[in-house]
């Protein structure tokens, strides 16, 4: 590997780790113009297209890491990812089980496998993988933040324990910028937490921790607004079966009760059914874009306080 090439590689490795992800594209770009067979260029490229939500793109790059080598731990990390992205768990799995009996010592692949089981809802398998994380790297701040969020509503000490040590480790993190951040949310503390999500999109404007940590925000602060929010955040805990059973049973006690008001002679009691059905339907499709673009002009807000 010439100088140059190996400058650029890792001028876009420190990038991406700071979550600069437009520079770390440009530097990898640079790169690959130098040498379109560098695979571990391709890896880390596909890594950040992910992070751009450019999952299509971003499993293009990884296929080509793979085909050029096929044992780089780096294109198993990136595919194993963008897979989990996809939702395709059980190839995710193999990717993850290969890197873990390569390299048995290297924490970033127990967080990843503590994310696929989150993912799957496999709750008890989640302590154990951080645990062995932060024994490999006792001051990893990923490993700190994920930490916190596992412990954010079981134990909200120690979960700000363990987001005040990422912080005290790596201040301009963004994992432990949003960990803290929902620290904050939950002890009310709005205007700090949304701070601490400001500052991690300062870093990176695409930060999808760190919209979620906003919205979060958002929806705490204006009951109307995050009713919707509340509902899908609920819906993403539970799972799609569950919402939908849910929603079959809310329907059935709908016509259920306009029935019987029927059958009581009680057509103002139906009529009044009737309304509030409506209006919750009405809400499910207005309040996502009521959200949506009260959440854009808070966003345009901050960009706007970024430019001075």
């Amino acid at each position: 590997m010439s100088e140059h090439l190996e400058r650029y590689f890792h001028q876009a490795h420190l990038q991406w780790e700071n979550g600069h992800i437009d520079g770390a594209i440009e530097s990898l770009r640079q790169a690959l113009s130098q040498d379109p067979d560098f695979a571990e260029a391709h890896a880390l490229l596909a890594l950040c297209l992910l992070q751009k939500r450019r999952i299509h793109a971003a499993r293009y790059e990884a296929d080509i890491a793979l085909s050029l080598e096929p044992d780089l731990p780096l294109a198993h990390h990136a595919i194993a990812n963008i897979l989990l992205a996809m939702r395709k768990f059980a190839e995710a799995e193999q990717h993850l089980t290969f890197l873990l009996d390569q390299d048995p010592n290297e924490a970033l692949y127990y967080r990843n496998l503590a994310t696929l089981y989150d993912l799957q809802g496999k709750k008890t398998k989640i302590l154990p993988l951080l645990e062995k994380a932060l024994e490999l790297e006792p001051e990893n701040p990923h490993t700190l933040a994920a930490l916190s969020e596992y412990y954010l509503h079981k134990d909200l000490p120690r979960a700000e324990a363990y987001a005040h040590n990422a912080l005290q480790i790596a201040a301009d993190n963004a994992d432990a910028l949003i960990a803290m951040g929902h620290v904050l949310l939950e002890k009310k503390h709005y205007n700090d937490a949304r701070e601490h999500a400001v500052w991690a999109l300062r870093n990176d404007p695409e930060n999808s921790s760190a919209l979620y940590l906003l919205s979060a925000i958002k929806a705490k602060t204006n009951w109307f607004l995050g009713l919707w929010w509340r509902y899908n955040a609920w819906v993403m805990r539970v799972g799609s079966t569950r919402a939908i059973l849910v929603l079959l049973s809310a329907f059935i006690i709908y016509r259920l009760a306009t029935i019987i008001s029927f059958d009581m002679q009680r057509a103002d009691i139906a009529a009044m059914i009737n309304i509030a059905w409506l209006a919750v339907v009405v809400y499910t499709f207005v309040g996502p874009t009521i959200f949506n673009k009260s959440l854009r002009k808070e966003l345009e807000s901050i960009q706007l306080s970024n430019k001075f």
